[in-house]
């Protein structure tokens, strides 16, 4: 299979929701192996290069247990379902109680079969790692319980908040449930613990084994398992055996031993992104990038894109995953759109999720078997459509990006409101500008020295809005680009010799 482009599309798509809403349009049982082949040439098509499908290992049993008997999430989840009944909610596929394909899905062959189609249409496809924690029926529970974090109780005393006994026997240890260290513990979770060498070595050979069936892997929590953050968490019940080494640099070098173009994306929060990178991912989260979008700081933005490309060019763009709000629910309809052609133009990975292009705005719980029905949103689509097509051309992905600097005047600041930037690829240029505040912007955008088409005219074309503008070149040049956009707008500029 030829080599990731650079900056590539990957798609997000809740595989369980998916196949039943394919099924209930078929009319037939879909799986692995009955997917219709349009599905993925559409994808193809829209330009993605990655299909990420979430959610394909089996499911614990105890865990849908518990997500039935909670009371919010079954709430939550009539909401959504006008028609729904306890069976709809099938457990969590971040509590994984084995890692072979759910037996709705179908077996290893079907899965191995999925991914040689998909190369042979030019995609990768990634799936799910889950490295903090298992489910709490997990087969290593009663095989090795020495690979969890334990804590010693008196027998059969209760093991207390954030642990469970494993089992019903009182001479039974009590392991704890895996949690991120700022919220409360995800009680469906077991904990591993990484000082163990003999659990560090089962994750690894995991690991190995399942990146037979695909092209990578999406690591969940990754910035859990770096080990300042695990005995942070954890060193009160590590009994003095901490962890030594960083686990990720072992478990990347081992898998790419087999496969070097293997691809691995981290989860990461807490600015760990960078050191992530360094221990060896190939993509880490840019969560910092949809906190700003969302809240409308503009220097902050302006700050964050100016980090050396080396590290822009590793980061996963996105407005929303299975974690987030729908960013059609949280821009709205008109700013979304200036949303989206931010995320599609920065340099990075940019991921989409299933029904974002359609203009979805209910967040669907990982713990539902189906999604609610939700109507197409005619002009978001359309809209999609045209950009998508636009950004999956090559000045996108092996141009040269760069950002461009604003001024104004001195009784209107409202240029740094203003942000900028541009690609550029053998003869090709496009100029990107936005105004993503709450007010208008006017300003002056500088372009890159020399960067202009050659030619006393240039023809600014915006394929989006189907607008074009006359400039003279060397005032361009000598005084930058004037530029007027009123809140959440835009301006999406090919630029060629009048």
């Amino acid at each position: 299979m030829k080599d990731l482009r650079n900056n590539p599309h990957i798609y997000q798509i809740n595989l369980m929701t998916w196949l039943n809403e394919l099924s209930k349009r078929e009319h037939q049982n879909i799986t692995l192996a009955t997917i219709p082949d349009k599905e993925w040439r559409l994808l193809k098509d829209k330009g993605m290069d990655i299909v990420w499908l979430m959610g394909m290992w089996k499911r614990s049993p105890d865990s849908r247990g518990r997500a039935r008997g909670e009371p919010s999430l079954v709430d939550e989840c009539r909401n959504i379902l006008p028609d729904f009944v306890i069976e709809d909610i099938a457990g969590s596929p971040y509590a994984v109680y084995d890692y072979y394909p759910d037996s709705t899905f179908g077996p290893f062959d079907d899965l191995r079969s999925l991914k040689k189609m998909l190369e042979d249409l030019g995609l990768f496809l990634v799936l799910d790692f889950v490295p903090n924690h298992t489910a709490c029926d997990h087969p290593w529970i009663e095989k090795h319980s020495d690979f969890y974090v334990q804590k010693k109780t008196a027998r059969g005393n209760d093991c207390g908040e954030g642990f469970f006994r494993a089992g019903q026997n009182p001479e039974k240890p009590c392991i704890a449930h895996g949690k991120d260290p700022y919220f409360h513990p995800w009680t469906d979770t077991a904990q591993l613990n990484y000082s163990s060498g003999k659990c560090i070595q089962a994750v690894i050979e995991t690991m190995s084994n399942i990146s037979e069936y695909c092209h990578g892997l999406r690591c969940d929590m990754a910035m859990l398992l770096m080990k300042d953050v695990f005995n942070e968490t954890w060193g009160p019940y590590l009994q003095g055996r901490v962890c030594t080494e960083e686990f990720w640099p072992m478990a990347i070098n081992t898998v790419k031993s087999k496969n070097r173009r293997f691809l691995f994306l981290a989860e990461a929060y807490w600015g760990t992104e960078q050191e992530l990178q360094h221990q060896g991912f190939d993509y880490t989260y840019d969560k910092t990038l949809l906190d700003l979008l969302a809240e409308g700081i503009i220097e902050g933005l302006r700050c964050h894109l100016s980090i050396p490309i080396e590290r822009q060019q590793k980061l996963i763009r996105f407005l929303e995953n299975h974690d987030e709000p729908r960013a059609l629910q949280t821009f709205g309809t008109e700013r979304v759109r200036c949303a989206m052609i931010i995320q599609a133009t920065l340099p990075g990975m940019r991921l989409w999720q299933q029904g974002q292009f359609q203009g979805n705005r209910i967040r669907t719980p990982v713990q539902l078997r189906r999604g609610p029905n939700e109507p197409v949103q005619k002009d978001v689509e359309a809209f999609c459509d045209l950009f998508l097509r636009e950004v999956d051309l090559p000045v996108f992905h092996e141009g040269r990006w760069e950002i461009c600097n604003t001024y104004g005047w001195a009784d209107n600041r409202s240029h740094e409101n203003l942000l900028a930037w541009c690609w550029g690829l053998e003869k090709e240029r496009r100029l990107i500008v936005v105004n993503f505040s709450f007010s208008p912007a006017q300003g002056y955008v500088k372009l890159p020295l020399n960067w202009l088409p050659e030619g006393e005219q240039i023809l600014l074309k915006d394929p989006l809005k189907g607008e074009s503008f006359f400039h003279p070149s060397a005032q361009v040049e000598q005084s930058g680009l004037y530029i007027g956009l009123e809140s959440g707008d835009f301006h999406f500029f090919r630029i060629d010799k009048a």
